[in-house]
């Protein structure tokens, strides 16, 4: 099945890296330092949103009194540290299907809702296997909006209808999908809504069942 894609865009938070967990840490840390509670469904409406949406979000939830930039300045130190001292565990499957896309002269891509500081930490030595980034500071809007999908399918030269996109998040279903890719979720978090899943050509538990459905 790999021969009818020109390209495969990867997001990276939770589809490549075990990243969201560091982050709903960090979140739940200082959330209470600021004064606030979250639960589990509120910090899943943050999942595949940039800065930007991600501020706006926390101001609806939280009021004008709440210093949302402050408040992701720290949480982004946070697990940053953590990544420093712990590193960032990989998600299954991972260097197998970034073996086989290279194999077969697979055009790979990432399009991340993370700033380009912290996804090239992230990304570290993978960062040259990919021929584009597009990532959250990049674009006027965030994912579910197309934007971040385009972009990287400009960058490597080749039409989003040849692309195949891999999402963890319902946003950046919805994000591949408006873009006229074929999404392939693998959800972390939260499983898919009917309506998300049925945007998406298959939901699969892992990205060794993505290499194995490519190779079917």
């Amino acid at each position: 099945m790999s021969s009818s894609f020109a390209a495969v865009i990867f997001d990276m938070d939770g589809l490549m890296f075990d990243s969201e967990a560091v982050y709903r840490r960090a979140w739940f840390h200082w959330v209470r330092q600021f004064g606030a509670t979250m639960d589990d469904p509120t910090f899943h409406r943050f999942i595949g949103r940039n800065a930007t949406s991600s501020r706006a979000l926390l101001a609806e939830l939280y009021g004008a009194q709440f210093d949302a930039g402050e408040f992701l300045r720290r949480t982004r130190e946070h697990a940053l540290a953590e990544v420093a001292s712990a590193g960032v565990p990989e998600k299954p499957g991972l260097r197998p299907l970034l073996a086989f896309l290279e194999e077969r002269g697979i055009p790979k891509a990432v399009a991340t809702s993370t700033d380009r500081p912290i996804a090239s930490r992230w990304l570290g030595g993978l960062l040259p296997g990919f021929g584009a980034v597009a990532t959250g500071d990049e674009v006027a809007r965030g994912k579910p909006a197309p934007d971040l999908f385009l972009l990287a399918a400009q960058r490597l030269g080749i039409a989003p209808v040849g692309c195949l996109a891999l999402e963890d998040s319902a946003a950046g279903v919805q994000a591949a999908h408006a873009a006229g890719m074929t999404v392939v979720m693998v959800p972390d978090l939260v499983p898919p809504a009917p309506d998300i899943r049925a945007l998406a050509a298959q939901v699969l538990p892992d990205l060794h069942a993505v290499r194995a459905w490519l190779g079917g």
